[in-house]
């Protein structure tokens, strides 16, 4: 948590899969710091400090809603999907969101299923890696697996740095694949219809380069109470890629 001069007001922010609460600090403090007294940057179940517990991920938004009676939420990616899911659940505890590049949900039982599998396949590779806490060549076999995840599609041409990698490796494979069978996007409602009456005010962000997002921006754009809006010379990641667009776009509208 980061204290500001702020007279009043709290953000949570929510990362995406294999990353941890300091993902975004250095992107954010400056540029929202004048609009909160207090911003939350939380690990997710099964990331950096936070274990995956036995409800997941309601237990998660249980914890989240004793920060205050009413706050404001970021979420990219994984963290958007949980951003999104606590609003279903959450009515009236979050007062705005930001949301970027985040599934709202599967809408086919059959494409569900397949997701489902195919979430449990790569949480049973994570469950095969060898780790030891701590950042030495004893995690190599994670490393190569965290470098191979980064070269998807969906992230362009995303480059980690070394930095970016270190702070992937503070998570635990088993603990990340748990994630996955608890809140992975299988497991994942449609949210849609949850949503048709919230009253957040929304505003979900997508890259002008990542064509499955920007398919989910349309259906983003039926929410009665969400803005949408193409960052430009971004693909999924476009914290990465743009983050000082992201961070502007987002203080004009949190204000």
């Amino acid at each position: 948590m980061v204290q500001t001069r702020a007279p009043d007001g709290d953000l949570v922010c929510l990362h995406g899969f294999t990353q941890n609460r300091f993902a975004m600090v250095k992107d954010f403090v400056g540029t929202l710091a004048p609009l909160y007294r207090r911003i939350w940057f939380v690990d997710c179940p099964g990331h950096g400090a936070t274990p995956i517990g036995p409800n997941e991920p309601n237990q998660f938004f249980d914890a989240l809603g004793t920060i205050a009676p009413h706050f404001d939420l970021f979420g990219y990616s994984m963290g958007g999907r949980l951003a999104l899911w606590m609003l279903a659940t959450h009515p009236g505890v979050i007062e705005r969101a930001v949301i970027v590049s985040a599934h709202l949900g599967i809408t086919s039982t059959e494409a569900r299923l397949t997701r489902q599998s195919s979430d449990e396949l790569l949480a049973q590779r994570l469950d095969s890696l060898p780790y030891t806490a701590g950042l030495g060549s004893h995690n190599l076999a994670f490393k190569t697996f965290l470098e191979e995840w980064n070269q998807a599609p969906l992230f362009g041409d995303r480059t980690l740095t070394e930095s970016d990698i270190r702070l992937r490796l503070m998570n635990r494979p088993s603990q990340l694949a748990g994630a996955l069978r608890s809140y992975g996007t299988g497991q994942q409602p449609d949210l849609t219809p949850s949503l048709g009456d919230t009253t957040t005010q929304l505003l979900y962000l997508f890259g002008a380069n990542d064509a499955v997002y920007r398919a989910m921006a349309d259906r983003a754009r039926q929410l009665s109470t969400c803005e949408v809006q193409m960052i430009d010379q971004a693909a999924h990641d476009v914290l990465h890629d743009q983050p000082g667009t992201v961070a502007e776009v987002m203080a004009h509208f949190l204000r």
